[in-house]
C-alpha cells in the first residue's frame, strides 16, 4: 500500500472490529483518522509517507509513532486508550 487513505482506512477497519466503542472516521479526501469515543476528546491518527509509520496527530503536530502496518499501530492506540 502506497496510498495514505489505504492505510488509514485499513486501520480505521481494525480499529472498529477490535474497540467497537470507537467510532474510526476519515472524512471523504482527509489525511487523518478520527478516533471518537463517546464523553471523550477526539484522537487523530496520520499516516506518516516519509517515514512509512502511523502517528499519532495534535495540536503540535505528529507526536509519538505508532508502528509501520495497521497491526502494531491497532496495539499501541489500545494501550492509550486503556490509560
Amino acid at each position: 500500500m502506497s496510498d495514505a487513505y489505504e492505510h488509514l482506512d485499513e486501520l480505521a477497519a481494525l480499529v472498529q472490529r477490535r474497540f467497537p466503542d470507537i467510532a474510526a472516521i476519515r472524512p471523504a479526501g482527509a489525511r487523518i483518522l478520527y478516533l471518537l469515543r463517546r464523553g471523550e476528546g477526539a484522537l487523530y491518527v496520520l499516516w506518516d509517507s516519509e517515514k512509512g509509520e502511523y502517528a499519532w496527530y495534535g495540536p503540535d503536530g505528529r507526536g509519538p509513532y505508532l508502528g509501520p502496518d495497521a497491526l502494531t499501530a491497532v496495539e499501541a492506540i489500545g494501550e492509550a486508550l486503556a490509560r
